[in-house]
Formats: structure tokens, sequence, C-alpha cells
């Protein structure tokens, strides 16, 4: 039988590219014509597995590739460590809020930060999926149940590719249908409002649709849960000053139940249960506490098992509710790749040489947001001193920053730093600069070297012992979970819309949670109090507190850069400035430097960011105005 090979194709080439954009970007499904695929269960499967491939997150690797600008640093978390050749070009147009030089780069090629190939990607995405919905009917050999299952995913992804672009560019153009090749390209952008009455009717399918759980071979796919988890999520975002201009509360309360629903939903099937840490209190991290510069606090273990744990198999967490595959640590021919947080956040020695802006250092004006271990903001209780801030914090500091002094295996044969602890200062106790720290008298040839410029590490995804020697031999008996979704989420999404709507004591319709209840168990389940009432008395006042708890239980997660946004409050100094923690001995301690250090948090101004009104939401390529003007380029660019 004569083979037709069958051809699918990006759908923004036949949408707003040229025609010689458009013969360029032609792809092949595996020589297989659109009968073959679609009269066989599994090739039409194998096709709409296609669409994963495309699905990009935060935290997602592009062909093993780790990001070149994680939201960790767009959103004041972190700053790279790499200081030559490209890459503080490409980081200042990000600082200068130059989105369209970066939307402009050649996409989806590897050479592009992953935010910028999630654009292109997510459009090839919906059309596998729309080609999918399209030809479900003719998969003859496959039962009623089988194609429900495989269009509850279809529902899912769908949802999501528009959700990770809606988010940053707005309305687009929400396609159910591919375009023919002839049709005429003038289409015109829809409105944010348009596109969310869409996905959320996707969402509703996908959760009618979707199962609880999947079968072993199948761990890995979305559930029901995750579908309902992309639900609040959305609703949140909706729900948010960026978007409810006029603050609804109609959009918080539907923020609210789309929580509530997730909420009870879990608690029936005894799904997603909140890992149980609160014996985390006990941990001693008081001055030279046994537990203060141990590389992980046994009391903590639970909830640092949540991010990284031992063995190559990954366990998933009770509270995961959504999770991508295990990525594997080595390939290529010996060549490194590790996991994308692993990479962005590992020990400044093991990722030298590459030629990514990788190797994130904590900025110490986001560390300040972890509170005391007494509940409070460092500014409120009395009990913290500055020259000694790495003592009695949140046990959540312990698992997310790495700082001077901690215990820690180095990464690699040949380290900057293999002393076995974690060297930061500018001045150490030996009078030399610190061996994590860059020397700013380093030569320009041997500026790839990348190290900690900031002051702080992230302990958040690196496992202590991993350990690489060359090509791919080394100690790699660790998993990193590139959690998508998880419970801690859903509460927070619940606090922030039942504050909004009912205030930081009520409680939405279904739910016996008042939102300060919801922040509690975040809290408590760490061995964290419950949050002091002087945060509690408002609306306003409360806001503020979730906000904050938000960014310590999501740090580096690849939340805060959209909650700043949706929240409009990026513009604001506190959150485009850049803080480093400068450290210099002094001597010995003293009643001045209980640890013998000076510690100083020094703004660095020529870092600073450039967020103005038109970065809340992104452009699109120029090209593709260029092909339709029609379509419209976002406002402001």
């Amino acid at each position: 039988m004569k083979t037709i090979k069958y051809t699918f194709i990006l759908i923004l080439t036949m949408l707003l590219c040229s025609c010689e954009d458009y013969l360029e970007k032609v792809q092949d499904f595996e020589g297989l014509d659109q009968e073959n695929v679609f009269t066989d269960v599994r090739l039409a499967k194998d096709f709409l597995d296609g669409a994963y491939t495309h699905l990009i997150y935060e935290v997602s690797s592009v062909d093993q590739g780790t990001d070149w600008l994680p939201a960790m640093t767009m959103a004041g978390e972190g700053h790279p460590g790499r200081l030559a050749n490209e890459v503080p070009e490409t980081y200042n147009l990000y600082a200068q809020g130059d989105y369209l030089s970066l939307m402009n780069k050649n996409a989806y090629n590897g050479t592009t930060p992953n935010f910028v190939t999630r654009y292109y990607a997510a459009w090839k995405g919906i059309r596998v999926v729309n080609s999918f919905l399209e030809n479900a009917t003719k998969i003859a050999n496959a039962t009623p149940e089988e194609i429900n299952l495989l269009k509850g995913q279809a529902y899912f992804l769908r949802a999501s590719f528009y959700e990770l672009m809606t988010k940053r560019h707005g309305g687009l153009v929400y396609l159910k249908k591919n375009l023919e090749l002839n049709e005429p390209l003038d289409k015109e952008r829809e409105s944010y409002q348009s596109n969310l009455t869409n996905m959320l009717e996707d969402i509703d399918l996908s959760i009618e649709l979707l199962p609880i759980s999947w079968p072993t071979e199948n761990v890995g796919r979305p559930t029901k849960g995750a579908a309902m988890a992309l639900k609040s999520r959305l609703t949140l975002f909706a729900a948010s000053p960026l978007i409810n201009t006029s603050n609804s509360s109609q959009a918080w309360e539907d923020a609210a139940k789309a929580a509530t629903e997730l909420i009870s939903f879990a608690n029936s099937n005894g799904l997603y249960s909140l890992v149980d840490a609160s014996a985390a209190n006990s941990i001693d991290v008081g001055h030279n506490g046994t537990d203060l510069f141990t590389a992980e606090p046994a009391a903590l273990k639970p909830y640092r098992n949540i991010f990284v744990g031992p063995g190559i198999t990954k366990v998933i967490p009770s509270e995961v509710i959504f999770m991508e595959v295990n990525q594997k640590f080595f390939g290529y021919g010996g060549i490194l790749n590790p996991t994308p947080r692993l990479a962005l956040t590992t020990g400044f020695d093991i990722m030298k040489g590459n030629n990514s802006p990788m190797n994130i250092g904590a900025l110490a004006n986001f560390v300040e947001k972890f509170e005391t271990k007494n509940g409070l903001a460092i500014k409120d209780d009395p009990t913290y001193n500055s020259q000694e801030p790495f003592i009695n914090r949140d046990p959540r500091f312990y698992n997310a920053i790495l700082f001077d002094g901690v215990s820690w295996i180095h990464t690699s044969s040949g380290a900057i730093n293999s002393t076995g602890f974690v060297d930061l200062a500018v001045v150490n106790e030996q009078g030399i600069y610190g061996k994590d720290l860059n020397n700013p008298a380093t030569p320009a040839n041997l500026l790839w070297r990348v190290q900690n410029s900031t002051g702080y590490r992230i302990r958040k995804w690196i496992p202590n012992g991993a350990y690489w020697i060359s090509g791919s031999n080394g100690s790699w008996d660790f998993h990193v979970n590139n959690n998508l979704f998880r419970m801690s989420e859903v509460y927070l999404n619940y606090a922030e819309a039942a504050n909004e709507a009912y205030g930081p004591t009520g409680s939405a319709p279904g739910s016996s949670l008042t939102a300060i209840e919801a922040i509690n168990i975040i809290r408590n389940r760490v061995g964290m109090p419950n949050i002091d009432s002087r945060y509690t008395s408002s609306k306003d006042i409360f806001r503020e507190r979730i906000r904050n708890e938000r960014a310590i239980e999501l740090c580096f997660e690849g939340f805060r850069y959209d909650d700043l946004r949706r929240w409009k409050v990026a513009h604001l100094e506190e959150n485009q400035k850049v803080d480093f923690l400068e450290m210099r001995w002094q001597g010995a301690p003293s009643a001045t430097y209980p640890t013998g250090f000076n510690y100083q948090v020094v703004e660095q101004s020529n870092l600073k960011k450039n967020f103005t009104d038109r970065n809340y939401w992104w452009p699109v390529p120029s090209s593709e105005i260029e092909a339709v003007p029609s379509f419209g380029q976002t406002p402001g660019w």
C-alpha cells in the first residue's frame, strides 16, 4: 500500500506567518496519512502524546535544556551568576523591559529563553490537539471510555496551552478547529475575557472526562484533580487586579469556589494531603545551633522530599497533584543534562563553562521575606538581629536558602570551592575572598566560571551529595521533582480569594475554612505558629501577609513573576531593586558582631529592573503583525 505523508503544521504559520515561513515549517508525522493515524487507537494516542512535548511550564526544559531567564530571576527572587559573553546583553534586555527584542529572536531553535519558545510551541500543541479532536470519532477500534479519556487529555492540554500564553500576552485567537491552508489571514485578537470563557469550558470538559487516577503505566498524565487545579489557578489569575480592574466580588467568589471544590474533592477521595513536617519546629537553629549549619536537618526531611529526594526513581509526594516526568541527569554522549531546577540553582561549580546564565543566587531583599520562627516579619520581631540574620527563621528558610557556613558537599571535581562548606563572604575568616563568591578581579577570560554574586545560594533544588566527576560519571542517586500543581498552592489560592470575597474570617459557600485557617494549615505543617493577629485585623492588612506566605511557600517554583504581574505591583520600587548580602570578617565574634562577620544588605543600582505599565502584557513577534496586521500588537508595543 502506498504511504501518503500526513503533515501537521504550526497553527500560527497558517494564521500569522508568510508563505515562505509556512513552507519551511511543515513537519511530517512519522510518514503516516491521516486515515491511518485516526483509525487505530494506539496511533491516535501516540499522535495526541505529541502535544505534551510542546507543553512548556516555568520549570520545563526544552530538549533537556534549561531556561536562560527563569521566572525566579524575572521575579526578583534571584540573580544569575554568569558574567560573560552574550548573557549580560540578554539579561539586560529583560532588565530594561525590552520584551519585544526577546520575542523577535529566532525562536524555537534552542537559542531563546523558554518563555519565548513557549509561545511558538503552544501553537504547535494546539494544532495537534485540534487535529485529534476533529478526528476522534474516526477511531473505530476504541471503546467510548478510551476515546473519552483521550478527549479529556486533549481539552486539558488545549486549556493549558492557552493559559500559559494568555497569562503573558493577553487575549489571542481561541481556535477550536484548525484553519484550512487557504483560509484568509485576517484574524483579529480576542479579549482575555473571551479566551477565559473558552479555557474554562475546556477545563470543565476535562474535569468531566479525566479519571481520578491512572494505572501505573500512565502515571504522569493529567487527572481530574490536575484539571481542577488548573481551574483554581486560572480563576485566581482572572480575579486579580490585572484582569479584574473593577474588583468584582463575583470573580473572587468564582476563584474561591474553584479552590473549595478541589479541597473538598481531595478530602473526600483521600487525595493530595499536605506532607506533615510539623516536627520542623524542633530544629535547633539558634546561635551556634546544632542544626544551623546542617545541610539537611532531619526534622525537615519530610518537607524537603517534596522537592528533592534520594534515589533516581521519583516517589510522588502526597500533596503533589501533577508533575513532569523524570528528567535524565546525563545523556547525549556524556554531556551533562540535569533537570532544570538543579541546573539553575546548583552549586556554582558544576555548570562552569555552560553557555547560559544559570546558577541563580537568591537576592537578599527576597530572603528578608522569611519570617522568624516566632511567626513575625523580621521588622516586627525584636529578637531579630540583622548581624545574625540566619538564626531562628521559618523552617522553610533552611530548606530553600544556602548561606555562609553550611556544611555542603561540593558538586563537582575541580570545583572552585571544595572546602566542604559554603563560603560566601566578601572577606572570610582567612582574610581572603569567599570561594563561592565571584571575585571582581577575575580576568575577563575566566568570567565563564560561574560563581555566586548575591551572597546567598539556593538550597531548595539541590540534593546534598549530588556529585559530578566528568562526562556521565559521578554520584547521582537522587531525583528532583518538577511539581506543576501541588496542594499548597490550592490552599493559598483559596485564602487569597476568600479574603477578597469574604474577609479574613469569612469562608466560601461549601467550605468550613476561613481565609486565616487556610493560611494556618500551610504554616502549621512546617511547625510555624498560626499567623499573628496583628496581620489579620483587616482584609487589606491580611492581603499583604497572604502574599508574603505565597512568596515563601512557592519560592523558586516559577510563581512569583506572574503573581507580581497579576497583583499589579511589579512596577513598585521594592520589586525592581536588586540587593546583595555582603559579609566581611571582623577578626573575632563580639557583642556587635556575634558571628564575627559584619553583614550588610547592599543595593545594586546598576542591576535595577525597568518595569513600566506596558510590561504587564507581553508583545507578540513583530513578524506576525507584519504578516497579519489585523491581529494587532499588544498595546504599548
